[in-house]
């Protein structure tokens, strides 16, 4: 019987050639490939995650403006300096309605 535990797991073909019995071959590819270690679990991961809460994102009063339409900023710009005039005269008494 031949050593097949030094075969790196890339060189070993996806099927043995198959003489005699079916079972032979199964047996064979699972004595010469290592199990490999599995990729993920769920246990524990929700406890993990409450342990310290799971927190809203964080969220400021004006958010950003990146990313709308150009044209919008530009006028938001005006109304906004419009906005700030009208107040500014309305507490001067120079306006009676904002």
């Amino acid at each position: 019987m031949h050593d097949f535990t030094h075969i790196d797991r890339s060189q070993i073909p996806s099927q043995w050639p198959v003489r005699g019995n079916k079972n032979d071959a199964r047996i064979l590819q699972a004595l010469t490939i290592p199990a490999e270690s599995k990729n993920s679990s769920q246990h524990n991961q929700s406890k993990k995650a409450h342990r310290n809460g799971i927190k809203k994102p964080k969220t400021h009063r004006y958010p950003s403006l990146k990313g709308t339409d150009p044209k919008f900023r530009r006028n938001h710009r005006h109304a906004l300096h419009g906005t700030m005039k009208a107040l500014k005269e309305a507490k001067e008494g120079k306006r009676d309605t904002v």
